[in-house]
């Protein structure tokens, strides 16, 4: 038997209210909430840009047989296929605070998330399976424990960017991949 690892977006005050997206979809919108619908959707800006709240994701061991798990990371298949006018963008932290909208007077958005001081959020796509996230730079592992379950590495902050130049309408899935090492 292998891990039971699950990837969780964290909602609301802390300590955050859990959501399984392992198998799931996370939409950006202007909501704190991981409802999938219809509700509350990003607008495009007659000018400069609009932010969704911030989604925080985090890994969590849910049981298995396994000895450790180390070297946790995320990334992007390298292309945007959100179009024209839409940019994904990421930070890592250790400790989770409750999402918000990134100030618009910054581009790229800034997130509070890394602590003091605020720093500019990366591009997500440059994020490939070559050089992926570390998200086990501040909780560093190897994690050895899976009962009870037992969240795991750094938090994925990221927010949507919707510019001027975007068309309406539902995006294209877009895919996020999350890889550990595992013995």
């Amino acid at each position: 038997m292998v891990a039971n690892v699950v990837i969780n977006e964290y909602n609301g005050t802390a300590p955050g209210v859990k959501s399984d997206k392992t198998t799931g979809t996370i939409r950006f919108k202007n909501a704190d909430n991981a409802n999938i619908d219809l509700n509350d959707p990003l607008v495009v800006p007659g000018s400069g840009q609009e932010y969704s709240f911030e989604k925080w994701l985090r890994l969590e061991i849910a049981g298995g047989a396994f000895t450790q798990i180390s070297n946790l990371r995320a990334y992007s298949d390298g292309a945007n296929g959100f179009g024209t006018g839409i940019k994904l963008w990421y930070a890592v932290t250790g400790g989770y605070i409750q999402p918000v909208v990134p100030s618009e007077a910054a581009d790229p958005p800034q997130s509070a998330a890394a602590g003091s001081p605020v720093e500019n959020m990366a591009d997500f796509f440059a994020a490939t399976q070559g050089s992926p996230i570390d998200l086990d730079g501040i909780n560093a592992g190897p994690f050895t424990d899976g009962s009870p379950a037992e969240d795991i590495g750094d938090f994925l902050v990221l927010v949507m960017e919707v510019e001027a130049s975007a068309s309406n309408g539902v995006l294209a899935a877009e895919t996020l991949t999350f890889a550990y090492d595992e013995i």
